[in-house]
């Protein structure tokens, strides 16, 4: 299931690229909350484990639902200003209407959004249902959400103050330690706007994102479906190393009249980067520039394909197409994926999109 952007009207000044401590120590949480999804981070887990008081990690289970699965709203930039301390952050969070705090609090807790919103400050009829469907999922949600029922204003005074307490103890060195790649991935992307539009660097973000040129829209597969008029949205772009395998993507644009960007935070390993030399673009550029290539590409730009899929669509045959896709995976310009018996084939969109900003900074030097 995808979740579509429809970029038509969306200028580069309305996207927004910024580091976010706040948002990549939520990303640190979700790796502790769910490890099995983040194997190649078990040494740092357990590293994190060993630093942390018995008490500060029965609290930070305790509030484990908020970003296991549908990653807490507040905790991702709630404005468009440029990067800001975790205490400026944190202080936003605290500064919070108390009705945009609990509708995101709910969306977290029951992990994923409501048919409609639930008023559980103000209607019991609404309260209860939320409690029902926190009931239906797991007792840590339960007991979760009737904490935040109950009061939610405490609910938050002891939320802020564990994320305080959890990033002197575990995170701010980590982050000390890693900010100088987030802040080159940043300037990467930020270049990237200055040169193209809004939808290609959107979908330049990551593999898993298919663009549709003819329509400026961009595609992210989430289990989520979802059609998104980018139309007068501001976007934040958040650089994150702890997020693979996930693009996490938050499109809500109002909660209680709190009206919040839309955000995509990316794993920056999944990113295109500029280490080629001059003559590994060329070639590159070369292998894309031979008019029948060019022709089988546009067939590999949003779908996998198979060889003989290929050679149906261009009329050519299979021996000739597997020429071209050879050409193409030497470049490093395809990817290939076994389904069962047969094997599938799909640009590097990637690849294809870090071309044109590796060209260009490297004839800038």
């Amino acid at each position: 299931m995808p979740i579509i952007f429809d970029l038509t009207d969306v200028e580069p000044a309305n996207v927004t690229v910024r580091v976010s401590e706040m948002a990549e120590m939520m990303a640190m949480l979700h790796c502790i909350a769910e490890p099995g999804h983040h194997l190649e981070l078990s040494r740092d887990l357990k590293a994190i484990d060993a630093e942390i008081s018995a008490q500060l990690r029965r609290t930070m289970h305790s509030f484990s639902p908020l970003w296991a699965r549908f990653r807490f709203r507040a905790l991702m930039p709630l404005n468009t200003s440029a990067y800001q301390s975790f205490g400026s952050e944190l202080a936003t969070v605290e500064a919070l209407p108390l009705e945009a705090f609990v509708q995101m609090s709910v969306q977290a807790i029951i992990g994923g959004r409501s048919d409609r919103p639930w008023d559980i400050l103000n209607d019991s009829g609404d309260r209860a249902e939320f409690l029902e469907a926190c009931r239906a999922r797991s007792e840590a949600r339960e007991e979760l959400g009737a904490r935040l029922a109950l009061n939610p204003e405490h609910f938050r005074h002891i939320l802020t103050a564990f994320l305080w307490t959890f990033y002197e103890t575990c995170f701010r060195a980590r982050w000390e330690s890693g900010s100088a790649r987030l802040k080159a991935s940043e300037i990467e992307v930020q270049r990237r706007l200055a040169g193209g539009s809004a939808s290609m660097v959107l979908a330049s973000l990551t593999p898993g994102a298919h663009y549709f040129p003819q329509t400026a829209q961009v595609a992210y597969d989430k289990l989520q479906n979802a059609f998104v008029n980018g139309s007068g949205r501001k976007f934040v772009l958040v650089p994150s190393i702890l997020t693979k395998p996930h693009v996490v993507v938050k499109y809500d644009d109002a909660y209680s009249g709190y009206n919040v960007p839309i955000i995509v935070q990316f794993p920056i390993s999944d990113m295109g980067t500029v280490n080629k030399s001059i003559h590994e673009i060329q070639n590159q550029m070369a292998v894309l520039a031979d008019s029948a290539r060019l022709e089988l590409c546009r067939h590999l730009v949003n779908e996998y394909c198979t060889t003989s899929d290929l050679s149906r669509r261009l009329g050519i045959g299979a021996p000739q197409v597997s020429r071209h896709l050879r050409k193409l995976r030497e470049a490093e310009l395809l990817e290939s994926v076994r389904d069962g018996k047969m094997v599938k084939h799909r640009l590097r969109m990637n690849v294809i999109y870090s071309i044109g900003y590796e060209f260009l900074t490297r004839i800038v030097k």
